[in-house]
């Protein structure tokens, strides 16, 4: 993940990263704090404040799934070859993997990052960030074993703000979470957490269960 800083900011802690307005910073985690992101530049690793930042979202990357849920989206009709997410890695914190489908099994690759340097890399090459990569792989196998080039995925869940239908009637217990009734179509905002997304229903918003809903019919498969 990447994104751009909108104004100047200067550290004023150790643990903290300088940048200038413009600049591109890589995101390592967005989960832990509610107002900094874990991030690098320059292959210095620190933390920036959210609000100083603009995202640049891809529709691929899919944050906090499990590898299961990875290969349960990459095996939905209307999916080929090649069709891909990039997901939090379950075995290493702060790190990412590639799911990618082929033929009738999804392969996952584990990314691995030069720290130092600020490189990320699968194989021989390295890349100064996470995007480039997966553009390369688009026109350059990502396998060593099998020719696969990533392209997008064409499940419901490829879409930025995908629709899901609730499989299940959901009450709130909480402050903040979405109730729905089962058949009700709901706009997926925010799936950073696997197991609570965030999205709107009957114009309302909040947080609901990941499990009470499936992929809308109406989206594009």
């Amino acid at each position: 993940m990447e994104a751009i800083a909108e104004f100047d900011f200067e550290a004023s802690a150790p643990d903290e990263l300088t940048f200038k307005r413009g600049d591109k910073i890589k995101i390592l985690s967005k989960e832990d704090d509610p107002f900094w992101f874990k991030a690098e530049m320059n292959g210095i690793e620190g933390f920036v404040p959210k609000n100083y930042l603009k995202m640049l979202e891809h529709t691929w990357y899919m944050g906090k799934i499990s590898r299961t849920d990875a290969e349960n989206l990459l095996m939905q009709p209307g999916n080929q070859n090649g069709a891909f997410l990039v997901r939090k890695s379950e075995s290493s914190p702060g790190e990412f993997s590639i799911s990618v489908r082929f033929e009738n099994a999804v392969q996952h690759f584990k990314v691995l990052r030069d720290v130092q340097a600020g490189l990320y890399y699968l194989w021989a090459r390295k890349f100064p960030s996470l995007n480039d990569l997966i553009n390369f792989h688009r026109s350059n196998s990502v396998s060593k074993q099998h020719q696969i080039l990533l392209r997008s995925m064409d499940s419901a869940f490829s879409q930025k703000n995908p629709q899901v239908q609730a499989l299940f009637d959901f009450t709130p217990q909480e402050d903040g979470e979405l109730g729905f009734q089962r058949g009700d179509i709901i706009t997926v905002t925010n799936r950073d957490d696997e197991n609570w997304w965030e999205g709107t229903c009957r114009n309302r918003r909040g947080l609901f269960p990941a499990t009470y809903v499936c992929p809308c019919e109406s989206n594009n498969l």
